[in-house]
């Protein structure tokens, strides 16, 4: 896949690491990069007092940085299978947010890899903050992923960008000939509820949709022996993420790839809600968020000068 080239992997030096570079080493087969970079971020001098206490020999920094990376290389020995070209292991210290932010900039990636631990408090956080800043395209790896791509959920909303997102799912599960649903989420006017809705105005959205419906299926040109459907899902209350959840859960789905659209402002490029939403949303599933990272470089890099 042309697009998804360079990556970087964040590591915490937690159990997590083992889900990440498994799912890693399995995503790596089907996208096949040209290198791959592994990150891990010390983010306080504690750390560091610990590290120390439990090995004596360690003085410096430089010889923290050397264990660490011997700690993280030996790992990925272990489950890094795949034949990646080049293969580095960076070690930085700081905030994790800041030094993966400023990593975007000297590197440019195509893919940014990172672990989603489910319950722990913070993570919604942080990943909400890698969506807004970062201009490439994000792959959450849950510790619960599954090495299996047949089944792939695409929220669309029928826009450029969703023929984009569903023609990358469909790449992704042409290997295993599996399927891939694209949902649109819509609900009526908000101004017949809790009133009975017009009808004449219910089925005028009905109409509108069944054409936008069968245009963007005429849009797609699925590969042989893939399926490519379209549900339209009538979002009547609660978090729009349940509804996406539920499709996932019926459809036993394997990844959720969605479009971040690429922004001609600062402020808008900061605040494109699905994506916001679907990183901070518990689906113990891999969720690939898609950049158009020449696009969003530009404000990426005003971002860096505020």
């Amino acid at each position: 896949m042309e697009s998804l080239k360079k990556w970087i992997v964040c590591l915490d030096l937690t159990k997590m690491d083992e889900a990440v570079i498994g799912y890693v080493n399995y995503f790596a087969q089907l996208v096949k990069p040209e290198w791959i970079k592994f990150l891990h971020v010390i983010e306080s001098y504690d750390v560091f007092q610990d590290i120390v206490e439990e090995f004596p020999e360690i003085e410096t920094e430089e010889d923290l940085n050397e264990l660490l990376t011997r700690q993280i290389k030996g790992l990925i020995e272990q489950k890094l299978t795949v034949d990646v070209p080049m293969s580095e292991v960076v070690i930085q210290k700081g905030s994790a947010t800041d030094r993966i932010i400023k990593l975007m900039d000297v590197e440019s990636p195509d893919l940014l890899v990172l672990g989603k631990k489910a319950g722990y408090k913070g993570e919604g956080v942080l990943a909400q903050r890698i969506v807004k800043y970062v201009p490439c395209s994000i792959l959450f790896v849950p510790e619960t992923a599954r090495y299996n791509m047949e089944n792939i959920t695409v929220p669309i909303d029928f826009s450029e960008q969703s023929e984009i997102a569903a023609n990358v799912a469909l790449q992704l599960v042409k290997p295993a000939k599996g399927q891939v649903v694209a949902q649109h989420l819509y609900d009526y006017p908000k101004q017949f509820f809790p009133y009975m809705p017009d009808k004449q105005t219910i089925k005028k959205m009905d109409s509108e949709l069944a054409e936008k419906k069968k245009k963007f299926l005429e849009s797609i040109k699925a590969p042989g022996g893939t399926d490519f459907e379209v549900e339209l899902t009538l979002h009547q209350d609660g978090k729009m993420s349940d509804d996406i959840y539920d499709l996932c859960i019926s459809n036993q789905t394997d990844m959720i790839v969605v479009f971040s659209k690429a922004r001609n402002n600062l402020l808008a490029f900061m605040s494109d809600k699905l994506p916001d939403r679907m990183a901070k949303y518990n689906f113990g599933i891999p969720l690939l968020i898609l950049k158009n990272k020449e696009r969003n470089t530009k404000l990426f890099k005003t971002i860096l000068k505020i």
